[in-house]
């Protein structure tokens, strides 16, 4: 049985880009209520999940005063520890 790849790693096989992981953030901090959120042409990131993993990202993904480049600095942090899963 595979397990899924983080972010990182898919990125050092070449099979995302640091595009398809920008597009990703900016999504995420835009609607962080999104269930699943696609990450380049082939993988999607389950957001649910991942915040209750990461309760600091997902706090101030709520957090109404916090800005738009704060939560994408957050995100951009720990997402590259992300697994994804293939459509």
């Amino acid at each position: 049985m595979t397990t899924n790849q983080t972010v990182n790693e898919l990125l050092e096989q070449g099979l995302i880009s640091q595009e398809d992981v920008a597009a990703a953030v900016d999504a995420a901090a835009v609607a962080p209520s999104t269930r699943l959120l696609p990450v380049g042409m082939a993988y999607t990131l389950n957001l649910a999940s991942f915040l209750r993993v990461h309760p600091f990202v997902a706090k101030t993904l709520r957090d109404p005063d916090a800005s738009q480049t704060l939560k994408r600095a957050a995100l951009s942090k720990v997402i590259l520890t992300a697994r994804l899963e293939a459509r």
